[in-house]
Order: C-alpha cells, then structure tokens, then sequence
C-alpha cells in the first residue's frame, strides 16, 4: 500500500474522529431546535449568572413569588455555571457548540472502547450511530447532555473494574461529585452499579470459581464512596428526597410529556424500537457473550425506556456499549472485511485525530460567529421576545401571570425586579402546577388564585381562553405581538 505523506497523516480523521465530528456536525445542524424546544435554558444561564455574582448557590426560592422564601435546592446549579459562562464567551452558539461536544465526546469514547474489544470496525460504529439516534430526541440545551458523557465514562469504568482491569477508585468519587452538583440523573451511576454488584452476586453464587472476591469488594467500596460523595452538594442528603419525590409524584409526570411511554407510531421513536429489537436478537441468538451484568443492564434500561420516554438518552448511551461485545465476528462479508482491512492499513499510517477534531471545532465556531451569525438564538416564535424588549422599556409593577414555558426567559431579562408565577423549575411538589392548570383551564376558582397572589398583570399568548377571559372581565391589552400578549388589571 502506498505510504501516505506525513501531512495528510495529520488531517486525515482516525474513525473516532470520523463519528466525533459525524455526531458533532450533526448537533450543530439541531442548534435553533436544541435552544427553542422548552423553556430550561433561560433558566439555567439565569442560574449561572446568580451563582457566579453571588459565589453560592441561593438556599430560598427567589425566583418565583408561589413559592417566596421557603427552602431551595439548586440540584443542577454546575450545569447553569458551565452553560452561563458558554454563553459569556460566545453567546448562544457557545451553548450550542458545547452541547455538540458533549453529545459527540459520549459516543466518541464509547466506541473508542467498544472497537479494540470486539474488532468490528463497522458494526460497531453502527451501533453507535442507532444509539446517537435513540437519544436525538433528547438533543436539548439541558444538564441532560452532561448525564449523556458522565454515563458513558461511568459505564466504562465499572466494566473494567468487573472485568478485573485496574481502575483508579477515586475517579468514581470525583465524577460523581461533578455529576450529583450538575444533574439529577446522577442516580444512573447506581443503577450501573447496582446492575455489576447483582452481577457480581449471581456468579460468585452459581459460579464461584470464577468471581474474584476482590471485584465484589471494589464494586462494594466504589458504591459506598460515591454515595457519600453524592450527597456534597446545596441539597445534601435532601437530593434522594427530591429525586424519588419527583418521579413518583404521579400528577406532575402525568403533565409532562416526555415522562409518557414512548409513542412507537411516531418516527422519532423508531430508533429505539429498532435499538430494542437488536437488543433482544441478540439475547437470543448470542446469549452466551453476555455476562449477568449484562443482562440486568439490558432488562433494567430497556424496561426504564418503555416506561418513560425521558429515558431514551440513557439506553442509546447503555445499550450500544453492552451490545458491543456480543457482535465478534458476526461480519462474515468478504468484501465488507475487504473494506475494513483497507480503512485499518490507513489508520496505521494516521497520526492522530486531535487535530482533525480541533479543526472541525474552530472552523464550526468561525461559521457560527461569521456567516451564520444569528442562526442560534431564541426564535421570537416560540418566546416572548418581543413583549420581553417592550417590558425592558416599559416596566410594570406588581405581580405577573405567565405561560410556564416562558417563565425562564422572563426571569432572565426582567428578574430580581419581576418575579414568575411557574417556570420550569419552580414545581416539584404540584402544588403550582395544579394553580397553573386551574387558571389557564378556567376552572372554578381561578379568580380567586389570582386574588390570592393580587396578580395585576400577565404575559400569556393571544389565542389562549384565558386571554379573551380577561378581557371580558375589563383587563387592558398594553402591548401585543403574533406570540404574547400583555393585559393589565383595569381598576
């Protein structure tokens, strides 16, 4: 084979750097969609910029007057710090650019693990393009893309350590204080570990010659640690009470749509049927690769993902891995393995994928800040953007009713002077959220919350009941564009 030339050996991609920039490029195409499909991320840069003014996170509700002055948990306060200062050196496309690296460093390093094991360059690159796919649906600026990484590096961490490679114990700790102060779905750590030490169990019960003692011990000491570890953070041992009081508060999962079972009709669900359908042909027809962590692994996110929706970002992490090693030597097609043999003979010549991936980054940044400037932003579509930029020139007093997506958005141009009635953070217990539905659904008594929290003006769309029931009821229109609408109480 000809010898390839040591400058192209610097920019030609290793096939990790072919799926980290596949994935990354692919993110980037999504920004507007990532940065427009809720209302968080206005609320997380808001919490950002109070964390940084102020050094702490705050331990009082501040930012909705439902809720004024009892007890507050900022669970995910890193992730509104990192995803603030993104924004602080490139605005949105800087929230945009680290949400494509987080998604595509996940996959990336996954299958830099995967491939060296089972050595099916493209199967295994294919899984991971059909788990990329799974967790598209959850491509959104949330702390949920960090979940997306640290349960990669985690999942890997622990297979090594039930496979008796040597591992760093204190690497388990150190992440997990990380992921416990940046997102709630730290709990997807223990399930991984939970999944290896059941694992552990059932061998050295039916197979004791072959469990080394020492792994169970490990896997013991690893748990115990990164459960104390997890518990440093403004919550403290408060966390598990919001996390399990969260999901097994019935009413506020009934009102969210993506904690529903997924709807296997729509297309955007069709990656993980397929994804499950792999999975179980696979138990069938290679059971004897997979170990019984493996196994109980497989069952428990595959049953968290037909239960919720929410939980799609986690299988396509978990199961592509697991997956991985039952698949050596299943590509039997001659001219496949042609093909794989040659695209090897090149890599052995590459230098690197640093700096293809580097370059990929910056020339990425310099079209966003050039001639795509503009392209990542919040569409005045979807938030009140201009009935936020009247308010910053004509500012109201007294207290405002808002639509809960928006409630982010305003906080983060109008707050500390205006404060929301919801946002989406505000509710873990229902209690707004049940004051929310009986006003914006007219329910009897929805006269009597605005009474009870002397509301004087909101900020709600036009084509809402609620907006042409105010007015019926002599509330003024002071401003009002295709997406909001701005009443005020006429005494």
């Amino acid at each position: 084979m000809q010898k390839i030339s040591a400058l192209v050996r610097l920019f030609l991609p290793h096939r990790n750097a072919v799926l980290f920039i596949l994935l990354f490029l692919s993110a980037l195409t999504l920004g507007p969609r990532m940065l427009n499909i809720d209302g968080d991320l206005p609320r997380h840069l808001l919490m950002g910029k109070f964390v940084l003014d102020t050094g702490a996170p705050p331990t009082e509700e501040i930012f909705s007057y439902v809720y004024e002055n009892r007890p507050y948990v900022a669970q995910e306060w890193l992730a509104g710090v990192i995803f603030y200062a993104a924004n602080i050196l490139l605005g949105l496309n800087g929230v945009v650019l680290l949400a494509g690296i987080l998604i595509a460093s996940a996959f990336t390093v996954l299958y830099a693990e995967a491939f060296p094991r089972n050595k099916e360059l493209t199967f295994t690159f294919l899984l991971m393009v059909l788990g990329a796919l799974v967790t598209s649906i959850h491509w959104v600026t949330r702390p949920h893309l960090f979940t997306m990484l640290f349960l990669a590096i985690w999942l890997i961490l622990t297979d090594r350590l039930y496979r008796g490679i040597r591992v760093r114990l204190w690497i388990f700790p150190t992440l997990m204080l990380f992921w416990a102060n940046i997102h709630g779905e730290f709990i997807a750590g223990f399930l991984v570990l939970i999944a290896y030490i059941a694992g552990w169990f059932w061998t050295y019960l039916f197979a004791h010659s072959t469990t080394a003692l020492e792994t169970g011990k490990n896997l013991g000491l690893v748990a115990l640690i990164s459960f104390a570890v997890c518990n440093i953070s403004p919550a403290g041992f408060r966390t598990w009470t919001i996390v399990f009081g969260y999901i097994t508060n019935r009413y506020l999962l009934s009102r969210i749509a993506e904690t529903r079972p997924p709807d296997f009709t729509r297309t955007e669900y069709w990656p993980l049927l397929i994804l499950l359908g792999v999975s179980l042909y696979l138990l069938i027809t290679k059971r004897d690769r997979f170990s019984p962590p493996q196994f109980f692994l497989m069952a428990g996110f595959g049953i968290m993902s037909l239960l919720s929706a929410r939980n799609a970002h986690l299988v396509g992490i978990v199961l592509p891995y697991v997956l991985s090693s039952a698949i050596t030597g299943i590509s039997g097609f001659a001219p496949l393995r042609n093909i794989e043999r040659a695209i090897r003979q090149i890599e052995s010549q590459i230098s690197g994928s640093v700096l293809p991936v580097l370059l990929t980054i910056l020339i990425s940044t310099g079209v966003l800040l050039g001639p795509a400037a503009g392209f990542n932003r919040f569409e005045p579509t979807v938030f009140p953007v201009d009935a936020v930029g009247w308010l910053e020139k004509h500012p109201q007093s007294g207290r405002m009713f808002n639509a809960f997506d928006w409630g982010g958005y305003i906080l983060l141009h109008l707050w500390p002077e205006q404060k929301t009635f919801i946002e989406s953070h505000t509710d873990v217990t229902g209690e707004a959220t049940r004051k929310y539905e009986t006003i914006i659904t007219l329910q009897d008594g929805w006269q009597d919350i605005f009474d009870q929290y002397h509301i004087t003006w909101a900020v709600i769309p036009p084509a809402w009941p609620l907006s042409r029931e105010l007015i019926a009821h002599g509330w003024e229109i002071i401003h009002e564009d295709q997406t909001a609408l701005i009443l005020i109480k006429n005494n």
